[in-house]
């Protein structure tokens, strides 16, 4: 018990600098708009759920003291780039609203390259590539037997000048790439040229 109060405080104080790999994304949609330059926008509506904490609540030893250190981490969350809206809902789950713009050739992890469940990379051949990460079967498992559920949707858009070389998304329409996630045995890509 000490040693998980101990471990919370560290956490939290990791928070006040940047978000760190301990966030799971939950009941989200992400929004990727790719332009004609190369440059894009990433925006992510949903939950992050505090995986440390959320193993504290499965196991019987999370406290109202560590709940309500939880809800004082909000401005610092706010304060990690991108993020416009944070709320600290209950449960080990942040409600949060949040923007990054890259720039052509410019590289983005989210939520961190530790933890990139969503990430944009540019290639030497000029092409982006944008993929969701994919569980393996043992992270399935785990998923099934806690209080948590990677579920949410990803969609692409690509300006018009902007050519898709490969994409496995589930539905295409008007330029829009959809997937509906939901712990991902396949990892949601698609490669486009701008």
């Amino acid at each position: 018990m000490k040693n998980y109060r101990m471990m919370l405080a560290a956490v939290a104080a990791v928070l006040m600098m940047s978000l760190s790999g301990c966030f799971l994304p939950e009941d989200f949609e992400v929004n990727i708009t790719v332009r004609r330059d190369g440059s894009y926008t990433f925006r992510y509506d949903g939950n992050l759920v505090f995986a440390t904490a959320l193993s504290a609540i499965e196991d019987g030893t999370f406290t109202k003291k560590d709940e309500a250190s939880l809800k004082e981490q909000e401005k610092d969350i706010l304060k990690s780039p991108g993020f416009k809206k944070v709320k600290y809902i209950g449960n080990a789950r942040y409600k949060v609203s949040m923007e990054q713009l890259g720039k052509a050739g410019e590289d983005y992890d989210f939520i961190s390259k530790e933890m990139s469940f969503f990430s944009i990379k540019g290639q030497d051949d000029g092409t982006l590539e944008i993929k969701a990460f994919k569980l393996n079967e043992e992270e399935i498992e785990g998923v099934k037997a806690s209080d948590y559920d990677f579920e949410g949707t990803l969609s692409v858009s690509v300006e018009k000048g902007v050519k898709v070389l490969e994409h496995n998304a589930r539905t295409v329409s008007s330029g829009v790439y959809r997937w509906k996630i939901k712990n991902p045995e396949t990892a949601p890509l698609i490669i486009v040229k701008p």
